[in-house]
């Protein structure tokens, strides 16, 4: 693990789902509203989900209390990300948060595709490389 990770305390739940929301999209669209969101998670679960229960939930107000896995389970699913983001404080969710790190990096600098060998790729080698790719090729 390189010291930047290490170096980060953990992600609170708002953080993470905020994340979500600011990176899992379209270099050419905006993020996807809190009530698109709701809407899509509700229809997972077979019952409406108030787009004010994810407000509140992306503003901290759950931080500290239990959130159902299930609802969790959805958010994450609607986003394309394991469920353990949300769910779990550990080195999965580490792993992921690094993960979309590393893709907002690469939608940001219109990269297409890259190949990944191992699984120990440090983050900030990563991005380097990638924002490497945004800038001009000097020929002589």
């Amino acid at each position: 693990m390189t010291d930047n990770v290490m170096s980060r305390a953990p992600l609170t739940l708002s953080d993470k789902v905020n994340r979500l929301f600011a990176t899992v999209h379209p270099r050419s669209e905006p993020e996807r509203t809190t009530a698109a969101v709701a809407e899509q998670v509700g229809a997972q679960l077979g019952h409406i989900v108030p787009e004010d229960q994810l407000d509140r939930l992306r503003r901290g107000e759950f931080d500290s209390a239990p959130v159902g896995s299930e609802l969790l389970t959805a958010i994450a699913q609607c986003f394309g990300v394991s469920a353990d983001y949300l769910i779990t404080t550990g080195a999965a969710a580490a792993a992921i948060d690094r993960e979309l790190e590393l893709l907002a990096t690469m939608r940001d600098a219109n990269v297409a595709s890259i190949a990944l060998r191992g699984s120990d790729v440090d983050l900030t080698t990563m991005t380097a490389l990638v924002r490497s790719t945004d800038q001009p090729v000097e020929r002589p």
